[in-house]
């Protein structure tokens, strides 16, 4: 199938004059989750994954991925011609620079590329006298011919007892930083800023609870608003009010620019796609080229926010604690005719979910990972490649929830019998990489490079590593992976400040064997101790198995911190669950001596 689309995207490269073509996994809104419409990657490489970078040239075609992968691409690429390289732009820039020759061109989809993303690119090819022309039709949307229509789902208003601050606050709070900008309007590019913003919620992308929108919001806090016509309706218009203008086309935001006499736009070119600055530069507007200052506000979750997300992690932790308790009873009762494998295990984890209250849906697709399955970090558990569970070896799952109170997040490994008795070593330290996270205190003005060496140390001390980030951003109702915030080894240049909620997530993956993380949720808050710094404070609240545990790795300290944290957890949660889990909570939060 992929040589039969690779073969008609070529003749369509040819038809549009260009040599070779970008597909990115991603819409023009800069999602990383995406509408099935917009799957472009997935439909020509069949890689599933949730970011990743296609070139296609003439003779030869490759797929970048990153070290989350590696694994994930090589199964899903099979023997396909496709060849599979570290992603980074420059290792795209090398590789087109070997395919393409003086005087060739390489075409893009504007709508799907930053400015900055593509700088690296332009710059190299440009040296090469190799062209990098924008495309009015995307060449794969011409040869895909059956591809799915795209969503246009209702949006709803999200109330106040959610988001503890009414959309006229917040654009009047944003608009003053405005008139410091001496910028007659900030552009919002994606549907995450503009839910913040109109606290407004959607079904248009899977997982995430939004519906497509960009906007415009002026110096004087009216804005307005591109959503398609089906998307609006009387309760919505009622929730905007007069201040808000409802348009269905996006030409019409750049109509109203006009109109409203905008002659300087506020725009963040990391998250703004080339089409729109392209749009807004024909206007002859100025462009203030600065991070968008909503992402920012939106990371700072108040008071309200952070109560729902207390809330929501109680239900959620109920959930899969009961799922916990459930799973040995179930991997016995599998058959050779009638196993329980990854794929069933996910399935009864969204059963235990859905009847919580406000679940919506799964904040991403589960990480269902048994034996060496686990040790893909981002592994997508199908039909195909489910494997049986049996009570002996090492199942990891990673999953989350999105309630209308809060967005979750969490990754527990357990021992579903006898296991390799390496993995109790490996586990032990990414626990006490986790628990130094976890207890750390840090001064204001720290950024999340600053402190992810302290979750790695004890696997540094064997010589082992993880291939991912420590930590991402998490919503309030919205993205599970947020930014501007994270915990990783790149640097972000983003100082962590009170109300960011982030996850917890060091993790160890032994090739062919097993694979480890442990993720709980955290927010940052106010030191009580010590004036000017910061430290967490858990959401998460689920066991951590303690048969995998060495105890003899801990330290009096860490072994407090685990003691305590299942404390809270079995206080918190026995109310919550059937007896059957309590029974099981009970003994699984034991103290460690």
């Amino acid at each position: 199938m992929s040589r039969e689309r690779l073969r008609a995207l070529r003749e369509e490269l040819a038809r549009q004059g260009v040599q070779a073509f970008l597909v990115p996994r991603g819409d023009e809104y800069q999602n990383e989750y995406v509408p099935a419409s917009d799957e472009r990657l997935a439909w020509l490489t069949d890689f599933t994954g949730s970011a990743g970078m296609a070139a296609v040239a003439t003779e030869h075609a490759a797929l970048f991925v990153d070290g989350r992968y590696t694994l994930q691409a090589q199964q899903e690429l099979g023997d396909q011609p496709i060849d599979q390289e570290n992603l980074g732009m420059g290792n795209i820039a090398d590789w087109l620079c070997s395919q393409l020759k003086e005087g060739q061109a390489l075409g893009y989809d504007p709508r799907l590329h930053t400015e900055p993303s593509l700088a690296l690119l332009k710059k190299r090819l440009g040296e090469r006298d190799i062209a990098l022309r924008p495309l009015e039709q995307n060449p794969v949307d011409a040869v895909w011919s059956d591809r799915p229509t795209p969503p246009c789902g209702a949006a709803r208003p999200h109330p106040h007892t959610f988001t503890g601050e009414h959309s006229a606050e917040k654009r009047k709070r944003i608009a003053e930083l405005l008139a410091d900008k001496r910028a007659d309007a900030l552009w919002l590019p994606n549907p995450e800023v503009c839910a913040w913003l109109f606290n407004i919620r959607g079904s248009d992308v899977p997982h995430l609870p939004v519906a497509l929108a960009s906007a415009l919001l002026y110096r004087d806090g009216t804005a307005t608003l591109y959503l398609s016509k089906e998307a609006v309706g009387e309760a919505l218009i009622e929730h905007l009010n007069s201040e808000v203008t409802l348009v269905s086309d996006k030409s019409e935001l750049f109509a109203a620019a006009k109109r409203h006499h905008v002659a300087k736009v506020w725009v963040d070119p990391q998250i703004t796609n080339c089409w729109t600055l392209q749009q807004l530069r024909a206007l002859d507007i100025e462009l203030l080229q600065e991070r968008d200052p909503i992402t920012q506000a939106k990371a700072c979750k108040n008071a309200v926010e952070l109560d729902g997300a207390r809330a929501a992690h109680e239900r959620d932790g109920a959930a899969l604690s009961e799922f916990l308790a459930e799973l040995p009873e179930a991997v016995a009762a599998g058959t050779a005719d009638n196993s329980f494998g990854e794929l069933e295990a996910v399935q009864l984890l969204r059963a235990r979910r859905e009847a919580r209250e406000g679940f919506s849906d799964d904040s991403f697709d589960s990480i269902s990972g048994y034996g060496p399955n686990g040790a893909i970090v981002h592994y997508r558990v199908d039909r195909e490649s489910s494997l049986a569970l049996k009570p002996e070896g090492i199942y990891l799952i990673d999953s989350g929830g999105q309630y209308p109170d809060g967005t979750t997040d969490v990754t527990r490994t357990v021992a579903l019998g006898e296991f390799p008795p390496l993995a109790r070593e490996h586990f032990t330290r990414v626990l006490k990489g986790h628990i130094a996270i976890a207890t750390l205190r840090f001064p204001k003005g720290t950024c999340g490079e600053q402190i992810d060496a302290f979750a790695r140390k004890s696997l540094w001390d064997v010589g082992l590593d993880y291939a991912h980030g420590t930590g991402h951003g998490v919503g309030s109702f919205l993205s599970v992976h947020e930014g501007p915030q994270r915990i990783g080894k790149a640097a972000s240049g983003v100082a962590l400040q009170p109300g960011m909620i982030l996850s917890n997530e060091p993790g160890f993956y032994l090739t062919g064997q097993y694979g480890i993380r442990i993720e709980n949720l955290i927010f940052v808050k106010e030191c009580a101790e010590h004036h000017g710094f910061f430290e967490f404070e858990e959401l998460t609240l689920t066991p951590i198995d303690r048969e995998l545990i060495d105890a003899d790795l801990l330290t009096d300290r860490e072994r407090e911190w685990l003691n305590n944290y299942h404390q809270r957890v079995r206080e918190t949660l026995m109310p919550l669950v059937n007896e059957k889990t309590q029974v099981w909570l009970q003994e699984a939060t034991q103290p460690i001596g």
